[in-house]
């Protein structure tokens, strides 16, 4: 599995000990917007699924690591058996919120996306009410996808198209 550097970041692939950030995020308020909270044994499941996307894809979740940070949350290129493409998402731990680092993180991801693995286009899906993740996805250059909107069930979702071209 690749480990992307970046300036401030490494994103490497997730580890046993790295399940304590993650369960803290999806057991809390924070994964309200990802279907949460999540009870802790929920919580495995849902890490060990995004673990096992590297060996059934080719991509998953990787573990952000800040210099003054370690485990300072998770991006994600993940392709779960129902979804219609891959998806681009990412969740910080709380200390590590307002530092830049979801930007930078989710920048990585996409350019390993395009560059990498030769895709020209992923989806990011955002509820409408999650400001700050929005805003996110507008910062990225990102853009909304009006057509999948229309053919998702759930209305208070945004899709966040990003592109090849926008990069």
């Amino acid at each position: 599995m690749p480990v992307l550097d970046t300036k401030r970041l490494q994103l490497r692939g997730p580890r046993v000990y790295d399940f304590d950030a993650y369960a803290e995020i999806m057991t809390s308020d924070r994964a309200i917007f990802m279907d949460g909270p999540y009870t802790r044994e929920e919580a495995w499941g849902d890490f060990t699924n995004y673990v096992a996307c590297w060996m059934l894809h080719g991509h998953g979740l990787w573990t952000i690591d800040a210099a003054t940070q370690p485990t300072a949350g998770f991006v994600l290129l993940g392709y779960e058996w129902e979804d219609p493409e891959p998806e681009l998402g990412i969740f910080l731990t709380a200390a590590a919120e307002g530092q830049g680092f979801a930007l930078e993180a989710l920048e990585a991801a996409r350019d390993h996306a395009f560059n990498d693995l030769k895709w020209d286009s992923v989806a990011s899906f955002v509820a409408s009410d999650n400001d700050r993740a929005n805003r996110l996805m507008k910062r990225s250059g990102a853009r909304r996808d009006p057509v999948v909107e229309a053919q998702i069930s759930e209305t208070d979702l945004h899709v966040w198209r990003h592109q090849k071209e926008a990069v």
